[in-house]
């Protein structure tokens, strides 16, 4: 059956009061939405987005102290100097006992190292990384679920991925892949893999090309899709604890776009989420200045012009959007400086997608300022896709 003709979202929207109209649904936002972009921010706002490191667990004070610390203290020393005092901390619950409380504390750790370096392209990138990554691998057995890390082989590298399944489950239980994105790593996703083991959904995290611990072997390319493939394949021999027809997909930021990737490629999932994605890269210019030094720094680029034709070619995925054919959700902020008219393109080629889009008029990207409402509506879509 055709589709019907879709609302689109150019300049300024009025009163879009629950409009249904077949494969989409948009709530009701009140009398007037605004589409302006935020201001260009510094560097350090840039880094410092107060909603996505609080919603990440990095504790409240931290984020005070970062702002007020002392001018000779650069950001990068700020936050692994906290790394290290959260591992003290750690070591000090775990010899007396205390295993949870030292999961916590590396876990927290690890986020202090993975935002330290997310947003710097030198000799500070790696060594952020790999303190990230070490203290994750110290918590991951000390979490509540545990998370087992599961190493799985391609081409001439390794995936290096989590599991976590729900406390008490009994059986095979539902999985959701969750991808990362420009910047955000598998350690990043704790919180949000929290919401959905609550609902009784098992879920696996990885880094692929361009990111965390295969940044070294693998730049940013287009086939992403076959890594999360990958992913699926071992989740099958998993038949006794992971319910193989009931395994979806979310992915943020770039990794919104990997998801829809993966999801229109890959028949084996059942559920897609975008959560602040976008279908393709034209759109260079809308681009912070730092976010396009992050661009040439995981394409591997030389210069920035370099970088913008590698993006463009790999992030486009309107040539498969067509087999994109499971239930997708979509998370938007209106001031994202990620257009809204990405929804437009991704309701133009995703024809065969039964698409619900939620648009936030006051959500930056990601709508990491809105607190914990998105992400709630995220992890209950998605559960509700994916358990019986």
């Amino acid at each position: 059956m055709a589709a019907k003709e879709m609302p689109r979202f150019r300049g300024t929207c009025r009163r879009l009061a629950a409009v249904q109209s077949g494969r989409c649904w948009f709530p009701t936002y009140g009398e007037e939405m605004t589409t302006e972009t935020s201001p260009v921010p510094t560097a350090e706002e840039e880094m410092l987005n107060w909603g996505r490191l609080l919603m990440d667990g990095l504790p409240f004070a931290d984020l005070l102290a970062a702002q007020r610390r002392d001018a000779t203290t650069s950001w990068f020393d700020f936050w692994m100097a906290k790394a290290d005092e959260y591992e003290t901390m750690g070591d000090t619950a775990l010899a007396d006992g205390n295993d949870l409380t030292a999961g916590y504390w590396f876990w927290v750790g690890s986020m202090a190292a993975q935002y330290a370096q997310f947003l710097w392209f030198d000799e500070r990138r790696p060594k952020g990384q790999l303190r990230k990554a070490g203290l994750y691998h110290r918590a991951a057995p000390l979490l509540d679920p545990p998370a087992e890390r599961v190493d799985l082989s391609i081409d001439d590298t390794v995936i290096v991925g989590y599991l976590r399944r729900p406390k008490g489950a009994d059986g095979p239980v539902p999985c959701a892949v969750l991808l990362g994105g420009l910047e955000s790593t598998k350690e990043e996703s704790y919180m949000f893999e929290n919401l959905l083991l609550e609902r009784g959904v098992a879920t696996f995290t990885f880094d692929g090309p361009g990111q965390g611990e295969m940044f070294e072997d693998v730049a940013l390319a287009g086939d992403y899709h076959r890594y999360t493939s990958r992913v699926v394949d071992h989740l099958e021999t998993l038949d006794v604890t992971i319910d193989r027809d009931r395994i979806g997909v979310l992915g943020r930021s770039l990794g919104g776009h990997y998801a829809l990737r993966a999801a229109s490629m890959d028949d084996r999932f059942r559920a897609c989420v975008t959560w602040g994605g976008f279908v393709q890269m034209d759109d260079w210019d809308f681009e912070y200045p730092m976010t396009k030094l992050s661009w040439q720094y995981v394409t591997k680029s030389p210069d920035l012009a370099t970088a913008q034709v590698r993006v463009r070619d790999a992030i486009d995925v309107r040539p498969v959007l067509a087999g994109l054919k499971v239930p997708t959700y979509v998370m938007h902020g209106a001031k994202d400086e990620t257009p809204i008219t990405e929804l437009d393109l991704l309701q133009e080629y995703a024809v065969n997608a039964d698409i619900t889009i939620d648009l936030e008029p006051e959500g930056d990207h990601c709508c990491h300022n809105l607190g914990p409402a998105p992400r709630l509506r995220m992890a209950d879509w998605l559960a509700n896709q994916l358990l019986p």
